[in-house]
């Protein structure tokens, strides 16, 4: 007769886990820190200057291209904190008038007007209008000046003589 084995005890293992406490613990933690960082890493201030700041770049970067293609002077008028892209009334280069009616169609959206602006975010220049020749140089030319736009606390400089836009922020 064969006698069968008798069963083998499992030895005794400590729970693993977490307890309530320690986990009501970083919960509470966590929720600090969610309230008082992460605030300042997702503050809208801040995205909105720089979505501005690279719409203002590249609106003075399109009026000059589109002085280079088309042969008429293109401005750019910088009025209360926004910027709006202006074509030549007559396009000969006698007289450099610009009417509202003449405005630069924005390629992104095809409307027919070029303009942007940021509530919160100040938008200053040194020079209010300033409109790029066929050559795509800052007219009339300076001979040294360049041209600095200031959009919150990032600066535009525009090289009077070539017409190269470019982020200057220190």
């Amino acid at each position: 007769m064969i006698l069968a084995k008798p069963p083998t005890s499992i030895p005794y293992s400590k729970p693993s886990g977490f307890t309530l406490v320690e986990l009501v613990l970083v919960i509470v933690l966590l929720s600090i820190i969610s309230a008082v960082a992460l605030p300042r890493f997702f503050g809208r201030n801040d995205f909105d200057q720089r979505v501005f700041f690279d719409g203002t770049l590249n609106a003075i970067r399109y009026a000059q291209k589109i002085a280079v293609a088309t042969g008429c002077q293109t401005q750019v008028a910088i009025v209360d904190n926004s910027f709006a892209l202006l074509r030549e009334d007559n396009c000969d280069g006698s007289t450099a008038t610009f009417n509202n009616s003449l405005t630069v169609v924005d390629p992104s959206t095809g409307n027919t007007d070029y303009i942007g602006s940021q509530s919160g975010v100040t938008l200053t220049a040194a020079q209010a209008n300033m409109s790029f020749d066929s050559l795509g140089r800052i007219s009339p030319i300076s001979s040294s000046t360049d041209n600095t736009i200031t959009v919150g606390s990032r600066q535009i400089t525009i090289n009077a003589q070539t017409g190269f836009s470019y982020d200057s922020t220190p």
